[in-house]
């Protein structure tokens, strides 16, 4: 349960992890996360660079927003959609095989079928943009941007299905351009010396206010719980297909009601 304000406002948070907080940069997922979620005008500001529309007005935002599929799912980390019904996935990723092309048609495939309801004519399909964050030059040609286009075999015309893909390099040099100071906010651990000033407020609030370094602390005590607790349900997994524990003997073991440790034998094929 979410701790209450007056809760926060007693929490003691040791110098460690007060440094630790200071170290992290907007290439942290879980922080990128935190300073985005439901936060429309700093997801604005970043998009605004991206996308390169000053027009661009972000109506709804979500982090870690999950797509049923019919055979794979996925989680995308950041999911927002603009007052012109478009839809946007901002992937941050810190290894070279979380950034695979095809990863970008399986988002842009997920995110088309949630974004049609049954009767809804194809054209009415909004465009969508999957922008993947990179801490390398994960295509190899020097670029700080790429923007992928699809075109027509020969004529070079464009084929306007309505779907972008986009990879932002952070490790590209200094060359002055506005993606370059998006680039250098994303790597940067002061947010007084960042240039977007929506972001930088937001940082600021997080790292050193009282308020908001209670809620980082908060916040990724929960991520390591729910890590925890993942890596429980995976040893009660091989625990159960080995056979030779009762039910009821895991659940003594891991602390935990019979009745959860019976659900997570439903699931064991």
């Amino acid at each position: 349960m979410p701790k209450t304000k007056n809760q926060r406002a007693h929490k003691k948070i040791s110098e460690e992890t007060r440094r630790q907080i200071r170290k992290l940069t907007l290439m942290n997922n879980a922080f990128m996360n935190l300073v985005l979620e439901n936060n429309c005008e700093c997801t604005e500001e970043i998009l605004r660079i991206i996308i390169k529309r000053n027009d661009l007005v972000v109506k709804s935002v979500r982090t870690q927003k999950m797509f049923q599929g019919f055979g794979r799912s996925v989680c995308l980390d950041i999911y927002a959609e603009d007052n012109e019904n478009r839809r946007y996935n901002i992937e941050i990723q810190r290894s070279n095989e979380g950034a695979n092309p095809k990863r970008a048609r399986f988002h842009t495939g997920m995110i088309d079928t949630h974004a049609l309801k049954a009767g809804q004519d194809f054209n009415e399909l909004p465009d969508c943009y999957v922008i993947f964050i990179t801490l390398n030059d994960v295509l190899g040609l020097g670029k700080a941007i790429y923007t992928i286009h699809k075109y027509i075999d020969d004529d070079l015309k464009p084929f306007n299905d309505g779907s972008h893909t986009i990879y932002i390099n952070t490790s590209a040099d200094d060359d002055g351009s506005e993606i370059w100071k998006l680039i250098h906010d994303l790597r940067c651990e002061n947010p007084d010396e960042m240039y977007l000033p929506q972001l930088a407020t937001r940082v600021k609030f997080l790292k050193e206010q009282e308020e908001g370094v209670v809620i980082m602390d908060d916040y990724f005590e929960e991520l390591q719980a729910k890590a925890i607790a993942k890596e429980k349900k995976s040893i009660i997994k091989k625990l159960l297909r080995l056979g030779k524990m009762q039910l009821e003997d895991i659940a003594t073991c891991f602390e935990m009601p019979l009745e959860r440790v019976q659900a997570i034998a439903k699931t064991v094929k």
